[in-house]
């Protein structure tokens, strides 16, 4: 008996305790957007494919947990595939191609489960994989987890189209048969041959289809048919209005041996370059190109692919649903403003209003268009958007109120407040507030959303939190730097966190060579690689809404005693210091922490410079989100 069926002695019991532990309405909406996610990946590199996902019912988990088969003292297997999706694909071969996106998109747990097959047996065909649900999605579900044995982990099936209905028979006819497979077939041994016979040949048919292509993409070749050469060699969906550029079709005509090596190419590289780009329009072109660039490196290709336009994907995205709205923060910031003795608060005032009415009026412009052109009080109202604006120079308060229907997806309000103020302190305040309306179980990719006029408000009038806020990381590399630096983090006043990125001591820091080609690669004489994370491009993304610093080694031993890190975790460590009001303690990563990361979802999967130290990054990114939005 498992360890859930000491407490319950019924299924329907169990099926009660399940209901009251697991939030399906967040499950189902984590289900879509893992599902829209891998949707969106196999679509940009046009696969023919088709997809459908599920949440385990209440009914099958109880069924399978009061089997005894999971949580048990001798068994304690979790069940996998809380969330599942089925990918249905049309070629053979694009069964490895789809296993080789998912390892590197995904984090993946343990290895493929598959058939094999002796050589006069036959079974039909699937690949099973399970995958660890991606933090930024899970982050969705915000009920305490449950603590049944369910992992938090979703499978993946990949079948091919010809088996698709085979695997439906199989399901319901044998896996979930009580009868053994001996009794099932006892006394009709000339059927079941039969059954050999017909998954023989949905076998056969898989591998053939493959095969009649690759002919067919040969003869096209031979008879210099470029585009048709081309469609039934890589066998991806191309836009239909879609042409070669007559000028590529004039060197494949006049040297064969050119288009021999497009014809060449395997179907993955292709596939690889398409998955570098976000939603491309695939057309003959985009792969001449892409394939160009990766592999055959033709001038005279190069330079008719380089005066083609590349189309922009238009594609947009519909639901048409009705549910109850939830509000979603998606960026909150509320600082001081610098003040310089070399300006006056009025002119400071003056310029941080003119930046956001700016970046407000080519924003709503298009709906109101009767707003003044300067700064200005302002208050309109139109079915679906509504704008205020309060202006008041002479006591120093600007504030905006935008409220607008998000044209793409049904159901979809969204608030923006900001504002700068003169307050009580005699200090200019900035204020600001980006959130959402959506109904419950839309799947949206929105959850964090920094305004873009904010870099112009912190580069042209700085923004503080006891210091000033900026795009570069600093670097510590004396007493008096290091001093402000511990005098930042114990201040009580700190409102943003901060990441504090230590110099590995084992790495020399090479010294920059006026005119030498290196001199770019270095900040303030350091090498970036001698950090285990480049903090100044970790800076140019959070660097606005955080603080970023980077430690010199020398400084790293005094760092990790201030804050009673051991000696042997201080060495390219990673410390977040939240601010004091959170009462939080300090998040340290180690080094080997870093080293060891992966990207649970991996956007950049197939970019070449693909390492840890981008995955890391990414995650840091994260946490420091995550944190302005619940605040």
């Amino acid at each position: 008996m498992s360890v859930i069926m000491q407490n319950y002695n019924s299924k329907e019991e169990l099926e009660t305790i399940i209901k009251q532990e697991i939030d399906f309405e967040k499950l189902n909406e984590l289900c879509e957007h893992i599902t829209n996610a891998i949707t969106e990946i196999l679509t940009s590199c046009g696969l023919y494919f088709r997809i459908f996902s599920r949440v385990k019912s209440v009914e099958s988990i109880a069924a399978k947990l009061f089997r005894g088969k999971y949580g048990t003292l001798n068994n304690p297997k979790k069940i996998q595939d809380l969330i599942g999706l089925r990918v249905i694909l049309y070629y053979y071969d694009d069964l490895s191609i789809c296993r080789d996106i998912m390892e590197r998109t995904f984090q993946m747990i343990d290895e493929w489960s598959r058939n094999f097959f002796e050589s006069d047996e036959f079974r039909a065909t699937k690949i099973n994989g399970v995958f660890k649900y991606p933090e930024e999605y899970f982050n969705l579900y915000k009920k305490e987890l449950w603590t049944l044995p369910i992992d938090t982990t979703f499978e993946m099936q990949f079948r091919t189209v010809f088996f698709e209905g085979w695997h439906e028979i199989e399901h319901d006819m044998r896996y979930k048969s009580r009868i053994s497979d001996d009794q099932f077939w006892k006394g009709s041994e000339e059927l079941s041959r039969m059954l050999n016979c017909i998954l023989a040949n949905l076998e056969l048919s898989d591998w053939s289809l493959v095969k009649l292509f690759e002919e067919l993409s040969y003869n096209h070749y031979k008879n210099m048919n470029w585009e048709l050469m081309l469609k039934s060699h890589f066998r991806i969906k191309i836009e239909d209005s879609s042409h070669l550029h007559p000028d590529i079709i004039a060197i494949f005509n006049q040297d064969k041996e050119i288009a021999k090596q497009f014809y060449k190419c395997p179907r993955i590289i292709l596939i690889r370059e398409l998955l570098k780009l976000d939603n491309p329009e695939i057309n003959y072109n985009l792969i001449i190109k892409l394939i160009n660039n990766k592999l055959v490196k033709n001038q005279l290709i190069r330079l008719v692919c380089d005066k083609i336009d590349e189309p922009h994907d238009s594609r947009t995205y519909k639901k048409e649903t009705l549910a109850r709205l939830e509000s979603n923060i998606l960026f909150h910031l509320e600082l001081p403003l610098l003040h310089k003795d070399s300006r006056t608060l009025d002119t400071e005032f003056i310029n941080a209003s003119a930046i956001i009415y700016k970046w407000v009026r080519f924003k709503m412009n298009p709906v109101f268009e009767d707003m003044p052109d300067e700064t200005t009080s302002y208050k309109n109202k139109l079915p679906g958007y509504q704008l205020k604006i309060n202006y008041d120079a002479k006591n120093m308060v600007f504030h905006v109120k935008i409220s607008y229907i998000d044209s793409k997806h049904v159901g979809t309000l969204w608030h923006i407040h900001t504002s700068i103020a003169k307050l009580d302190d005699g200090r200019l305040h900035f204020y600001h507030m980006t959130s959402k309306d959506l109904p419950r179980g839309i799947s949206q990719k929105d959850t964090f959303l920094k305004p873009s006029f904010l870099s112009d408000i912190s580069n042209k009038i700085g923004i503080i939190d006891i210091i000033r806020l900026g795009n570069k990381a600093v670097f510590v590399t004396d007493d008096n730097d290091y001093n402000d630096f511990h005098s930042l983090i114990c201040n009580d006043n700190r409102k943003l966190p901060i990441v504090a990125i230590a110099q590995r001591s084992s790495c020399e820091t090479p010294a920059a060579k006026p005119g030498s080609q290196v001199v770019q690669e270095y900040k303030d004489g350091y090498d970036m690689n001698t950090f285990t994370i480049n903090g100044t491009r970790l800076a140019k993304v959070i660097g606005h809404y955080s603080h970023v610093f980077m430690i010199d080694k020398d400084f790293v031993g005094k760092f990790a005693e201030s804050f009673s890190i051991p000696e042997m975790n201080a060495d390219g460590c990673i410390c977040i210091f939240w601010p004091p009001h959170t009462n939080k303690n300090f998040t340290l990563f180690t080094r080997r922490m870093v080293l060891e990361t992966q990207f649970d979802f991996n956007r950049f999967a197939f970019h070449d410079d693909d390492v840890y130290e981008k995955a890391f990054r990414h995650k840091l990114v994260q946490i420091i989100k995550e944190d302005n939005i619940s605040r």
